[in-house]
């Protein structure tokens, strides 16, 4: 157990500047995380501070690797534009590890008990659990301070494969971001977006081609039944006219 100074700390500078880090608004980056702009609003001001599920979510939505918002020993990096985000191709989501979890809370041997966990955080016997799993809401801020209370490294947990470790060289990211990475990704999910709605709107095109067709030829149709009728129609009431108009042997 550490005290103290808590080793590991969330970067709450770079969370709150993520709009200028990314040059994006902060309504552009609520609707690719698919949060509301008011509730990111919030979690940027610290107002509300964010959980481990969000920072998770937020991460892989952007692109961002976790480890930048995780400070060690009071080392934060705020990242610049072209190395704050990984291109889709080199891009490995992150995942939390639950099994890590089991392994190294619980009653068996050599893990630290939940009880311990529960006074590190605070918090009723119940909830560490349920937090570590995830089902519950996990302020980062109360994991990182846990990680640093049992001096466990939160990448225990928190797997992010976007960096290579090099002995005296700390974390970096696993593949150089070629600059403008992140606004060609952006483009070419928009062509392919619009691309999808043009194949979309000539679909519908020949549909309605093809039942404009349909209905001209029947159409057509019709319109020489009737005119095939009107035909017929002149051909006998002109017969039986002429034959009503003639005198009678009686008129001769």
């Amino acid at each position: 157990m550490t005290n103290g100074m808590d080793r590991w700390k969330f970067n709450t500078t770079l969370f709150s500047s993520l709009s200028d880090v990314l040059d994006i608004t902060g309504t552009e980056i609520a609707r690719r995380c698919g949060l509301r702009q008011q509730v990111l609003s919030r979690y940027t001001t610290n107002e509300i501070v964010v959980s481990v599920q969000i920072l998770i979510k937020l991460c892989n939505s952007l692109r961002m690797p976790v480890y930048y918002f995780v400070a060690e020993n009071n080392n934060f990096v705020i990242p610049n534009r072209e190395d704050a985000t990984i291109p889709l191709d080199y891009w490995h989501p992150i995942e939390w590890n639950t099994q890590a979890v089991e392994q190294t809370f619980g009653d068996g041997e050599g893990r630290i008990y939940w009880k311990d966990v529960a006074v590190a955080m605070e918090a009723s016997s119940q909830k560490p659990h349920e937090r570590f799993t995830l089902r519950r809401r996990f302020k980062v801020t109360d994991f990182l301070h846990t990680c640093s209370y049992f001096n466990i490294s939160p990448f225990k947990f928190l797997v992010d494969e976007n960096r290579e470790c090099s002995k005296g060289k700390g974390r970096r990211p696993a593949v150089p971001v070629a600059p403008q990475a992140g606004n060609n990704e952006t483009v070419r999910a928009e062509v392919a977006a619009l691309t999808k709605r043009l194949n979309g709107l000539n679909a519908t095109v020949a549909d309605i081609t093809a039942k404009y067709k349909d209905l001209l030829q029947r159409h057509n149709a019709l319109l020489e039944r009737h005119n095939r009728m009107e035909v017929q129609f002149n051909q006998y009431f002109g017969t039986t006219v002429g034959m009503a108009t003639e005198p009678g042997p009686d008129k001769i």
